[in-house]
């Protein structure tokens, strides 16, 4: 009986795709705000740990006017957070990236905006919130702290960017490049 029970538990843990790093999202409501806590979890924990991981920086070129860094934690080969930061003119930035066997689960995006140019006295901060599963886009907090629907235009553009800024900057933190280039960008 007690084979039969672990069995039976090992079969639905591998189904489910927790296995695999994969946080299930359905229409279910309850199991959405079961997923998203759990990501919530895992970021805390990371965040927590942050003084045990091995960190990697790189300069980050022609991502802002005035500069960026990146930061990577990583706990043995695994990337677990990054974090990027960009200088401009008028305001600064700051993305973190968290990861849950490799993949993308979270990305935390806050914007300072200055008084003036260069003057780093902050008068409007916006702050915006991307949870991840199984590589979509699953929730989207904005700067009002409103839940974006997933129909809204924008949902397909921001996760096709965070993916893929993601990708960029993890092949960058494992790369012996001292530094991670911009994209080119079409005119």
């Amino acid at each position: 009986m007690k084979r039969i029970l672990v069995t039976a538990v090992a079969a639905l843990f591998i189904s489910s795709g927790w296995a695999n790093g994969v946080i299930p999202v359905s229409a279910n409501s309850t199991q959405e705000k079961d997923a998203i806590s759990s990501i919530r979890r895992r970021y805390a924990n990371i965040n927590k740990s942050l003084a045990k991981y091995r960190v990697v920086k790189k300069e980050l070129s022609g991502f802002s006017t005035e500069g960026g860094e990146l930061t990577a934690y990583f706990d043995g080969p695994a990337i677990v957070k990054m974090a990027a930061t960009y200088q401009g003119e008028t305001g600064r930035s700051f993305e973190e990236f968290y990861y849950l066997n490799e993949k993308l689960i979270f990305v935390f995006r806050k914007q300072d905006t200055y008084d003036q140019p260069l003057s780093g006295k902050v008068v409007r901060t916006r702050a915006n919130r991307f949870y991840f599963s199984n590589d979509e886009l699953v929730r989207w907090i904005n700067e009002d702290a409103k839940q974006v629907a997933p129909g809204n235009n924008e949902y397909p553009e921001k996760q096709t960017h965070y993916l893929g800024i993601s990708k960029l900057f993890t092949e960058g933190a494992r790369s012996q490049e001292p530094s991670i280039e911009a994209p080119e960008r079409n005119p």
